[in-house]
């Protein structure tokens, strides 16, 4: 505080800001300085961003890493559990990640920053657009001798990476000679190191890595007509009611999260597809837009309560609680492609909102004629009826409308 570094960085919108707290009912201080940090709204974790979100994230930590050392002090954990998405842009949450600078100490944080930071970033770059994910294997970092051996050969031939995963992937966490080290490494030294991973990881591109659902409103929507009149319905649905949270669960680009882009909305949208993901964090920073969380995740394998007892970071659906709940073309592909019951679908939703827009698509529909062509029919339970029946154990039914030109229907439903 008295550095000037808080002031600096709550001034950017990089670090929360908080509040010291004298007195909470039922705690001892113990004579110890207690701050509240501005509050979060909904949490995400690594492994469910895509590469952009990957990237402003570490582009951000090295930044506050530079402008710590100009105020006198060091950055000493870099891990992207610190990081956090608030209107629409990445922000430090851990205000006790930050000491004293000591010209005699290296960057403490430089091997933890390349494990957790530069390897997800290196494999998505290599490998493929879905690598980030492993960074639930390994949430304190991936090891640099585990990195090494996923990337091609051809990635050693570049100095960064020669410098920043091959040579330190020999030096063994804990071997280091730290005073000796230290005497040969000035603050310019500091500053070069942080200046030249910024220059190259924000040159890191992505690798181009086809995935089932990219060009889902290109060319496997059923027509432009359909889309249009699904977005009339649920617009008119919407309004009808009122909500200031919304979770688009199967959003694909995002093109009905869009729909409420930069009001007072707030937005998470969710999808299996990282390349869809990707796409919609792109366009939520070109265009500036403030209210739309997006991240991965498999609805039929979602993000688990992992860490210390499983409680240390939250499963995904209990994260996920908001007003309104999207679930549009999803439920045939949860119910047929993934085999999950009606029942079980609609008791996994139903404590997530107080909303539910639903579509329900029938078996006649050409796209659950294709999830069902190279396979047996053993869904005689799904159909309208039965839909309705099983969602009305936990769901009224408000509104309903068939889908212009389609057997398709679109639900509004409020919660028992």
């Amino acid at each position: 505080m008295e550095s000037g570094l808080y002031a600096l960085l709550t001034k950017k919108k990089w670090l929360v800001p908080h509040e010291e707290i004298t007195s909470e009912p039922g705690l001892d201080f113990h004579n110890a300085v207690v701050i509240l940090p501005q509050q979060v709204g909904t949490i995400s974790y690594p492994y469910e961003w895509p590469f952009a979100m990957w990237q402003d994230a570490a582009l951000l930590t090295l930044n506050i890493a530079k402008q710590s050392i100009d105020k006198g002090m060091h950055l000493k954990d870099a891990t992207p559990f610190n990081i956090q998405f608030v209107n629409g842009k990445p922000i430090f949450i851990d205000t006790l990640s930050f000491e004293q600078y000591d010209a005699k100490k290296t960057w403490v944080a430089y091997r933890q920053f390349c494990e957790c930071f530069l390897a997800p970033l290196l494999l998505q770059q290599y490998c493929h657009v879905e690598m980030g994910k492993m960074f639930e294997l390994y949430p304190n970092g991936i090891p640099l001798e585990i990195l090494k051996s996923l990337l091609p050969s051809k990635a050693k031939w570049n100095l960064h990476n020669y410098m920043h995963v091959y040579l330190q992937a020999n030096i063994k966490p804990g071997k280091t000679k730290n005073d000796t080290a230290a005497k040969d490494f000035s603050k310019s030294k500091m500053l070069l190191l942080l200046n030249g991973l910024i220059n190259y990881i924000a040159k890191l591109q992505v690798k181009k890595s086809k995935t089932t659902w990219d060009d889902y409103y290109k060319e496997t929507i059923l027509s432009n007509a359909y889309l249009q009149e699904k977005t009339r319905l649920v617009q008119t649905f919407l309004n009808s009611v009122s909500f200031s949270s919304i979770i688009d669960l199967g959003a694909n680009d995002g093109y009905f999260s869009l729909l409420y882009k930069n009001t007072d909305k707030q937005i998470v949208a969710v999808d299996g597809d990282a390349n869809c993901i990707n796409e919609l964090y792109r366009a939520i920073r070109s265009q500036k837009i403030n209210n739309i969380l997006p991240l991965i995740n498999e609805l039929n394998n979602p993000s688990p309560a992992i860490g210390w007892n499983n409680t240390e970071r939250t499963a995904f659906t209990e994260r996920m609680k908001a007003d309104m709940v999207f679930a549009l073309a999803l439920v045939h592909h949860l119910a047929i492609a993934g085999n999950v019951p009606l029942g079980f679908i609609a008791d996994w939703l139903a404590p997530m909102g107080k909303y539910l827009l639903v579509e329900f698509i029938p078996k006649t529909d050409e796209k659950v004629q294709l999830l069902l062509q190279n396979r047996k029919d053993i869904f005689d339970n799904y159909s309208k009826e039965n839909f309705e029946t099983v969602f009305a154990k936990q769901y009224q039914i408000l509104l309903q409308e068939k889908i212009t030109g389609t057997e398709r229907i679109l639900y509004l439903m409020q919660k028992i």
